[in-house]
């Protein structure tokens, strides 16, 4: 019974010396603020890959987010409404090139709610 606890609590002191990134390596992230009537990015470009997207509405209103590449025959993803202080995360799998997010709730886009993303090799 000693070793055993031995052994679980070096296994543990193992597990505790990782470095932070473990198990996200070569995932970029980025956080996408929206407010009325902006949607501010936390750094304007990531690595390609895989890509986690946080998205935070710190507004007073309900908003939502749409990805899309600007690349003719994308596909935009669609992120869901989210209420004041609501939060969310997705990840993404992106090619280099530049990407379109906006607000797609009534006329917040043409209000100022868009921005664009720039994703590198």
């Amino acid at each position: 019974m000693k070793r055993l606890t031995i052994l679980l609590a070096a296994a543990v002191a193992g597990l505790a010396a990782l470095p932070a990134s473990a198990g996200t390596e070569g995932l970029s992230f980025a956080q996408v603020v929206e407010k009325e009537y902006t949607l501010t990015l936390s750094r304007p470009s990531v690595r390609s890959g895989s890509v986690s997207l946080e998205l935070v509405n710190f507004g007073m209103d309900t908003h939502d987010l749409v990805v899309k590449s600007v690349k003719a025959g994308s596909k935009p993803v669609r992120f869901k409404q989210l209420d004041p202080r609501g939060r969310t995360e997705r990840t993404l799998r992106m090619t280099p090139g530049r990407y379109s997010l906006w607000c797609s709730l009534s006329d917040h886009r043409a209000r100022g709610m868009r921005t664009t993303l720039v994703v590198t090799k």
